[in-house]
């Protein structure tokens, strides 16, 4: 299927004409070119002033007609700066007083398909544009497909149709090396005749979920309701029925949502002190999370002044039952939050008598370091340590227990000392807002290299003497793709992954993917050092797909090892490999 789709974008391609498919370039400096319009910052933080310019135009992909008022957001993630401008009545726009360095650049209006540039098949990543100061960039075109729609219309076990209920499409993406359903795009409600419409999605395919639910704090003694629902009409997304979508193509819809038995879910949270968790919430979420994101939130309730809780309308499933004191943010025994969790299984009784502990997170402190034969001063200013979920599950998973719930950064002192609290589940350890000729180099947890191994906190723990050690010998890769023909290529995503598959687990540092700029360059900075990297030039990946080890395993034979050493510039000739 995914040929098909690739196929079927890579035909429009090539009729669409002055108006490519995707964006392309053929930049030069030029004189100046039409007006845009310029907003102006939403801030009065002081922000660096550059001297680039970048032109260029949106246009529809199908007729070459100028997209007018379309956004052009820009973001460089080398000084941290972001741009935004909207295009003219001709779909032109241009983008002033841009320092030097690397710019992705965006495109999107409403009904069409938002775009990268440089962007040429569904899903994969955009190129990047490197401006020197002073440099004029123009025919930074954008060509913008008209997006896919699902629409349809849903209804009861009865026939009648189904208001406010939550609608959205899905699609399988790679995350942290594993394949899950997970968003795309936009969710929406259905109206008084039960009908919706999914737009502006990509080609490619998409699974439809359905979810109608009283909320779990409403008391009631109804005991039916609906279980989440995929197309055509079942319950398990193994079962559920993908729909394909072309460029600017319109599917329709109809099924109805699964009538189930709901269960009322009670009990009692005590703290790690053996008291009744007080001004806390208890929350349900999907044990596996199949049909959403990561730990999607699925429901929550107050805790009662005595500790207990009811949770109803809970439809027939898997679930994990958190309660955490304070709700996201909030402080328990000692002013910490506290945490706990039950694996919990409805199907279609009541379950009673649930005792949920919480306990308080770990802690860690340390200090920030330069590396031996560094050439200057650690910047402490700005830098965050953060503590990386790991897994997806778990608390950590879960949007304010991973987060400001659970775990804020902790911002580095003059001293180089930081601390971070509320630590729950596998972490990896990491730093936040380096300047681009700093990186990590190791972090020390307890005497334990645990730079690329995640540490595993438990409730309670108090862990010191924690070093994170930086180091401003940043490695570079630099190189060219030659195409089939022998001709140098411009459109190509190079990954970079180290000989040994060990170091693919994802999230992994040593696994990298990079798109060439506007010269048919591609460039990767401050991988770690190793004696043995394999790079390896595809026709597409779609973006995250570098994390997948079965791919990776399979292109390892046609990849080219080099060594990158600290410090050390490495430049890399490839040839394209097609998959």
């Amino acid at each position: 299927m995914k040929n098909r789709i690739l196929t079927v974008a890579v035909l429009i391609a090539a009729c669409a004409g002055p108006a490519d498919f995707f964006a392309q370039t053929a930049p030069a400096p030029q004189g100046r070119g039409g007006a845009a319009v310029q907003r102006p910052p939403r801030d009065v933080r002081e922000r660096p002033v550059g001297t680039a310019v970048v032109r260029g135009r949106v246009l529809t992909a199908d007729t070459g007609a100028p997209i007018r008022r379309a956004q052009i957001r820009a973001v460089s993630p080398t000084s941290r700066e972001s741009r935004l401008v909207t295009t003219d009545a001709e779909g032109r726009f241009e983008l002033r007083d841009l320092p030097a360095g690397r710019w992705d650049l965006t495109a999107s209006k409403g009904g069409f398909v938002t775009m990268r540039y440089g962007q040429r098949r569904p899903f994969e990543a955009g190129r990047p544009i490197e401006l020197a100061d002073g440099q004029i960039l123009q025919q930074v075109n954008f060509a913008l497909p008209r997006g896919a729609v699902i629409a349809g219309r849903l209804v009861d076990e009865f026939g009648e149709p189904v208001a406010g209920a939550r609608v959205q499409a899905l699609r399988y993406q790679l995350s942290q090396g594993t394949r899950r359903l997970a968003p795309a795009g936009m969710m929406t409600l259905t109206d008084d005749t039960g009908a919706f419409r999914l737009y502006g999605l990509m080609p490619g395919e998409y699974y439809v979920s359905a979810i109608l639910r009283a909320l779990p704090a409403d008391e009631t003694t109804d005991s039916t309701g609906y279980a989440p629902t995929y197309y055509p009409g079942t319950g398990s997304v193994t079962e559920a029925q993908p729909i394909a979508l072309g460029v600017a193509e319109e599917a329709n819809v109809a099924f109805a949502l699964m009538p189930v038995r709901t269960a009322r879910i009670s009990g009692t949270v005590v703290n790690s002190m053996g008291l009744p968790l007080l001004n806390g919430v208890v929350m349900l979420l999907a044990a596996d999370a199949i049909g959403g994101p990561p730990a999607a939130f699925g429901a929550g309730n107050r805790i009662r002044p005595d500790g207990t809780f009811v949770l109803a309308n809970v439809a027939p499933g898997s679930y994990t039952l958190m309660a955490t004191s304070g709700g996201p943010g909030g402080r328990g025994a000692g002013g910490d939050v506290e945490m706990g969790s039950v694996p919990v299984t409805i199907g279609g009784d009541d379950v009673t008598g649930v005792t949920i502990v919480t306990g308080r997170g770990a802690t860690l402190t340390g200090t920030i370091t330069a590396a031996q034969g560094s050439r200057a001063t650690v910047p402490r200013a700005g830098l965050q340590v953060t503590a990386q979920v790991v897994g997806g599950a778990g608390f950590g998973g879960f949007p304010g227990f991973g987060g400001p719930g659970g775990n804020r950064p902790a911002a580095v002192g003059d001293d180089g000392t930081f601390t971070l609290t509320n630590l729950f589940g596998s972490r990896l350890i990491r730093v936040a807002g380096l300047p681009q000729d700093w990186t990590l180099e190791a972090v020390v947890v307890e005497g334990r290299d645990v730079t690329d191994r995640p540490v595993e906190f438990g409730p309670n723990e108090e862990i010191t003497g924690a070093r994170i050690v930086l180091t401003d010998r940043v490695t570079e890769v630099s190189g060219s793709v030659l195409g089939g023909d022998g001709k140098p290529s411009r459109d190509y995503t190079v990954i970079l992954f180290p000989d040994e598959e060990a170091r693919w687990t994802a999230p992994s540092r040593h696994v990298r993917a990079a798109r060439p700029d506007q010269e048919g360059l591609f460039k990767i900075r401050a991988l770690p050092p190793h004696d043995r990297y394999l790079a390896v030039a595809v026709d597409y990946l779609e973006q995250g797909e570098e994390g997948d080890a079965e791919l990776l395993a399979s292109l390892k034979g046609r990849a080219t090892a080099f060594r990158l050493r600290p410090g050390e510039p490495a430049t890399v000739s490839l040839k394209l490999v097609e998959r």
